[in-house]
């Protein structure tokens, strides 16, 4: 038992169902965070929900998120991620997957590396990642072809190259090469919202079955990437599954 000195017994007042919770009205939206700002403002900083049967408190008070993010971060370490990927015995337990003790410890030894001393070596190479992205930025405005720019996109790629050249040492020129692989392959695998997914709302909503859909779930992404990697003409009619290339 953790001592919290902040009790708070609220709960959202919005219509409820039976075994779903609030989670048919969590599908629904369009945006996630403007509804939460929206019940903040009708039903204070702290308040609570159901995701299922599972109860969730949404937080925005600074005093008890300092309470649990910092005084008692060795009783609130872990984290919410989708029962389906809970499962712990595949021998792919990343820093993505991992919970509990096990997450902690994943953090604690990569922690070094994000350390003042090791950010600021790294600073000559994330000035020249910027660098190229200014360099980017005053070749669009010379042309006379684009009279607006996405700088998402721009970022998107800005952030991938300093992850490549910090992280793994690999100079990729994705802010130059739009077509470069890494990128492609980063691209496809972060416009998968997992959320969305049947096979995630399933597991969320019956944890007993999360782990015979883990099975069929990456089971199927397999078989479609070694299918199309055999015999590549399949690529025209068979999707490849991001998340197990």
């Amino acid at each position: 038992m953790v001592s919290v000195p902040l009790i708070y017994r609220v709960s959202l007042r919005s219509p409820t169902r039976f075994f779903f919770g609030h989670y048919k009205i969590l599908w629904s939206l369009k945006s996630l965070s403007k509804q939460l700002q929206e019940w903040t403002r009708q039903y204070g900083s702290i308040y609570g929900l159901f995701v299922g049967t599972k109860p969730m408190y949404v937080v925005s008070d600074v005093d008890f998120l300092q309470e649990v993010f910092i005084k008692q971060f060795s009783s609130f370490h872990s984290r919410d991620i989708p029962e389906i990927l809970r499962n712990e015995n595949d021998g792919i337990i990343h820093l993505f997957r991992a919970t509990g003790a096990r997450w902690r410890r994943q953090r604690y030894v990569i922690n070094p590396t994000f350390s003042s001393a090791k950010l600021k070596l790294m600073s000559p190479l994330v000035n020249e990642c910027i660098q190229a992205m200014l360099n980017k930025l005053a070749q669009m405005r010379d042309s006379e072809q684009h009279q607006e720019v996405n700088i998402y996109d721009l970022y998107k790629r800005l952030t991938m190259d300093v992850i490549c050249r910090c992280a793994f040492g690999i100079d990729t020129d994705v802010q130059n090469d739009i077509n470069n692989p890494y990128l492609q392959k980063a691209i496809a695998v972060f416009q998968i919202d997992f959320d969305e997914l049947l096979f995630i709302r399933l597991g969320n909503l019956l944890p007993f079955l999360a782990r015979p859909l883990y099975g069929i779930f990456f089971a199927i992404g397999f078989i479609c990437n070694k299918l199309v990697k055999w015999i590549p003409f399949l690529s025209n009619y068979i999707e490849e599954y991001p998340h197990v290339w």
